[in-house]
């Protein structure tokens, strides 16, 4: 078990715990979204309290321009205007007020927007023909509920773990560019008394692994790794009893 992926779940161990295997977390993006009336609420702003009126500070006096700056600024003032001028006369152009025109613009947006669901179904459907079926069970299951859970943690799911007495999903929090640490928060966990099966897929294809974990309600989901190897330790530690 490479430290990488051991140290990080040590601060989320209960007390007497024992980390069996931990590995890389590979979100599957056929995994179906979450309705928005399960998911969180998100945590808005504090209203801030009205500051008591202030009485507006006379604007300071400019010092005065020299020759030089004033002959340059009087270039570059005729420059702009002459600039101006016809963009303005664009900007109130009856074309650009035009009602449909507007509607033109809306419409535009929409397409975008668009366009963005379908390149996102689209890849949910080529994520499908690839792994096939990658959840069984309703929002109540304990699968639907793992995926709740996990998707109103927040964060990006990247690590994985079983431990001898759960299984237990790790986000990262970091958000930077600059400083990519990652900052290691809990997902989700579910007790291994309701784990019915660990399978490998025989449809993982490539380097990466997916593996189906099987609840006892009958309910399952697909859960996997970037790396097929850590995904053949993860299923082979659960079918030996680790």
């Amino acid at each position: 078990m490479k430290p990488e992926y051991r140290d990080c779940f040590l601060p989320f161990l209960r007390p007497g715990e024992r980390l069996v295997i931990a590995c890389d977390y590979f979100a599957n993006a056929a995994l179906p979204t979450v309705p928005a009336e399960l998911r969180a609420p998100t945590t808005s702003a504090t209203p801030m309290t009205p500051a008591t009126p202030m009485t507006p500070a006379t604007p300071a006096t400019p010092p005065a321009l020299s020759a030089l700056e004033e002959r340059v600024r009087g270039v570059l003032g005729s420059a702009l205007g002459a600039v101006a001028r016809p963009l303005g006369a664009v900007s109130n152009s009856r074309l650009v007020n035009n009602p449909f025109a507007r509607a033109a613009g809306r419409v535009g947006d929409r397409v975008e927007r668009t366009v963005d669901a379908l390149d996102q179904v689209a890849d949910r459907a080529v994520e499908k023909a690839i792994w096939g079926t990658v959840m069984d069970g309703g929002w109540a299951s304990t699968a639907g509920r793992f995926l709740v859970d996990l998707t109103n943690a927040g964060g990006t799911p990247r690590r994985q773990a079983m431990t001898d007495s759960r299984l237990i999903l790790l986000v990262d929090r970091n958000t930077g560019w600059r400083d990519t640490t990652p900052r290691w928060d809990f997902g989700v966990a579910v007790s291994r008394a309701d784990i019915a099966r660990v399978n490998p897929h025989p449809k993982a294809v490539g380097g990466r692994g997916r593996f189906d974990v099987g609840f006892t309600d009958g309910s399952w989901i697909a859960l996997g790794s970037a790396v097929r190897t850590h995904m053949e330790a993860f299923v082979s530690a659960w079918n030996r009893g680790a």
